[in-house]
Formats: C-alpha cells, structure tokens, sequence
C-alpha cells in the first residue's frame, strides 16, 4: 500500500551549508527544487490534522507551500466557478463522492507517476550536509484502488478506466441514541431491529395533552430535509427490502412496478418510512416542523437519531453533557446481506492547476502512506484502507462505523446531488399527503413515485 519509489536520479548532493541552495545542484534538481505554492481547498476534512500533517511533509520539502483553505458546502461550487473563470482556482480539492460526476470536467486524472524531490539537512562532524534526493512516485493504479481500498471508492474515483481523486477516509450511517431518555422511558437496551425501533419511538414520543404537539421526539423518520441523511434512509430501507432505489447506471428505478398484481413494492417501505411523521400512526414521532434531526439529538429532545462518524464531534463540541451511544446501523434481517451508505470526501486535482506534480504528489502522501493512519488516528475517523479497519473495529468508538465500510454503497451517480435530493424531499412530503380522490389512492402514489423519479433522473 505505501508509496513505492523509483529512482530517477540518486545522487546525494553534499552541501556543507547550514540550508540549502542552488550551488552545487544539476539543473534538473534546481527545477524540481523550484518554490512552489499549492492552492488547497477543504470543507469537511478536518484541518487541523492535515496541517500537522502537512508541516511534516514540508519539512522534506521546504520548496513547497501549501495554502490550506476551508471552505463551507454551501459556498464551494459558487467560489470554485468564480476562481476558476479566473484562473485563480486551487490546486487540490476535496469534493463529496457524490460530485465527482458533477465536477469531473474540472478536474484532472491521476498519472501514473510524479516526481518527488526530499530534501534533508544532516548533521556530520564538520557541521552540516544537505542530501537532496529526487525520484519518481508510483501513483496508485486502477487495480490497487480496487486490491488496497474499500468497493465504494473504486466505483466512485474510477470513472471509465481514469482515477480522479483519492480519499482520506470513509463514512458510514449509524443510530445514535439517548441514553438518559432510554432510560426515563424504561427502555434497558438499544433497538436490534426494526421493530424494536418502532416500539421503542413509541415510548419515547410525549405529546401535549392540549394540542397534540410533539414536546420529545422518539425518531427522526419520516419527512425530508429537516432530516440529516433523509435520503441515505431511504436508500438503506429499500436495499433492505431488496427493492430496487437506482440501478447500477444510477437511474432511479423507485417507481417501477413488480409482480403480477402490479402494485409498487416501494408502497409498504415509503408507508413505513412516513410513518414515523404522520400524526395518524401510532408510530408517529417526529414532524416536518421540527428543527433539524440534529439540533434535536443534541438539544436532548430526540431519542433516537441516524448519523455519521463526523456528527459524533459536532454533537460533543455543542452538547458535551448529552449521554449519548452509537450502534451500527439497524438491518432488515440478520440471515440478509447488511447494507450502509458511503459518504466521504475525495481529494482531487483541477485540471486548470499549473502545479499538478506537487498536487498529486501531495494527495498520495495524504491518502496512501503513512501519513494516511496518522490521519486517521487524529480524527477517529474510519477508513477507506483496508488495512486499518481490522484495527478500528477494536476501538468501541469507531466499530459502529469501521465494521460497515466493507459493504458501504455510494447510490448516487448523478451530476446534481442536491436537486437528485430535492426531487426525495417533494416525493416523502407528497407521500405523506391523503389522495385527492377517494379510492384512487394507489394510483395517486405512483403517480407520486413517477414524478420523483422523473425529476431525478433529470440530474444525471
């Protein structure tokens, strides 16, 4: 897995210099010691550890800047259009699985090599020597991502025979829940099923004896947007239920009908799913008015709430009291193939930058060496490696999310993840709509599933 190296040229240069310069060095070494300044964008990936990381890297490379920017989602595309059309753009960008088709025009494919030069200052007995030693990297081919990484990346980074990016690790969807409120309802244990879940929402919901209202959530279920991950849920339940949600092309393939009586499958999994929101179910506990699923969970009004790994630190940094655990995420059937989301961020190159070596060189450092544990140590984030997760399943904080990366699943193959979302969200609030003509309920619902469906597959 680590970096191989293959000498381009090994010739120790011995400066007797306190630093380093030019005196003394072969014109190709000069040019690969050029000063350089790396543009590198981030959003979610956690800063402060690749900037220790980072300082390490340049410690070998003190030639090389590297401009470390975090950018918030809502402003990434807008601010990467503008910088780009003016040739101001990064070098490096980390861009949700989920966009790479999106930016895949944009952005530059990995080669099979890159240039590397270390440069270090020894100490001997007359003082100092500075050793500058230059190579050739190997970049990771199609065939190791597969061998080396988790199924998700190779099917999302590998886009017909080309690498577009790597990543620095790996998300997976797990049910968070509130201990202290478990434990006020008389609940002793977390859900192992479905079924569980939905009685134990039940005893978590109370509601105003005067109007009805909602005052504690039991689980967030059922509407869209003021869900975080509404649409990986929806993805997980139909998986569960081997019922088609999007077909290998990415096409959504929700609405089709099956069987003979030719009634849609996905009747039964979105009545289950909307249930959990509609105040005519006993299972009802949780409401389109709400505040998001998370600001919920941590405002300790929430019971149960379905998150990633990076939500654990946020609901810690905002609420350090709150009693909360993780468990995996919840399955169908113990005899079924278990199902989860893959949900990271891929550090990719523009293809407008005009420092591509340093750039790639940069994210193979980051992504697949050494430096990628560091990484993950720092942050107790998952891995995409393969070779971490046998250790991260050990660790109780990280073996809810570290034992699903292996079947994780990215759905969406599309070019706009955020309207693909939208076209979700309209279908659930429909979905939890009475027909508009009594008796015609059925055909109401498909018509339902066919417009979602429609207005999704319009982004890909």
């Amino acid at each position: 897995m680590l970096k191989k190296l293959l000498p381009v040229f090994s010739i120790a240069v011995l400066l007797a210099t306190a630093g380093f310069g030019c005196k003394g060095l072969s014109k190709d070494q000069q040019q690969a010691m050029r000063p350089v300044t790396v543009e590198y964008w981030t959003v979610f990936d956690d800063v402060d550890a690749l900037q220790s990381l980072l300082a390490k890297y340049r410690a070998d490379r003190p030639y090389v800047s590297v401009n470390l920017r975090q950018i918030s989602s809502e402003e990434f595309n807008s601010r990467l259009l503008e910088a780009l059309a003016e040739d101001k753009g990064p070098d490096i960008i980390s861009i949700r699985n989920r966009w790479v088709k999106n930016y895949q025009s944009k952005l530059a494919t990995m080669p099979a090599s890159v240039k590397d030069t270390v440069v270090r200052v020894e100490k001997t007995t007359l003082g100092t020597n500075t050793v500058v030693k230059s190579s050739d990297v190997i970049l990771p081919t199609a065939l190791q991502i597969d061998r080396e990484y988790v199924s998700a990346v190779k099917n999302d980074v590998i886009v017909n025979g080309k690498i577009y990016g790597l990543p620095l690790s790996l998300d997976t969807m797990a049910l968070y829940y509130n201990k202290d409120l478990f434990d006020k309802a008389g609940i002793p244990e977390p859900p192992k099923n479905w079924e569980e879940f939905q009685s134990a929402a039940k005893k978590l919901t109370k509601y105003d004896k005067k109007t009805g209202k909602i005052l504690q959530f039991g689980a967030a279920l059922g509407t869209g947007k003021n869900i975080a991950g509404f649409d990986d849920l929806l993805f997980l339940l139909f998986r569960q239920s081997n019922v088609g949600f999007t077909d290998k092309s990415g096409q959504a393939i929700f609405h089709n009908r099956v069987g003979a009586d030719r009634l849609n499958a996905a009747f039964p999994i979105l009545n289950f799913y909307t249930d959990f929101a509609n105040s005519t179910r006993d299972t009802y506990s949780w409401s389109g008015e709400a505040p998001s699923s998370l600001d919920s969970f941590i405002n300790g009004s929430l019971g149960m709430f379905f998150g990633f790994n990076y939500h654990d630190a946020i609901i810690k940094a905002r609420n350090p009291q709150l009693n909360f655990e993780i468990i995996s995420m919840l399955q169908l059937s113990p005899d079924q193939q278990p199902a989860n989301v893959a949900n990271y961020w891929v550090q990719a190159v523009t293809e407008k930058s005009k420092n591509k070596n340093e750039a790639w060189n940069l994210i193979n450092y980051l992504a697949h060496s050494k430096a990628t544990k560091e990484y993950l140590d720092a942050t107790n984030r998952p891995s995409a490696l393969r070779a971490y997760i046998g250790d991260q399943k050990e660790k109780p904080e990280l073996a809810p999310f570290a034992s699903q990366v292996l079947f994780a699943e990215n759905w969406y193959k599309g070019k706009n993840y955020e309207s693909a979302m939208s076209a979700l969200d309209q279908m659930v609030k429909e979905w939890l709509l009475p027909a508009p003509t009594p008796g015609r309920e059925n055909e109401y619902r498909q018509e339902v599933l066919n417009r979602a469906a429609a207005r999704f597959n319009q982004t890909l």
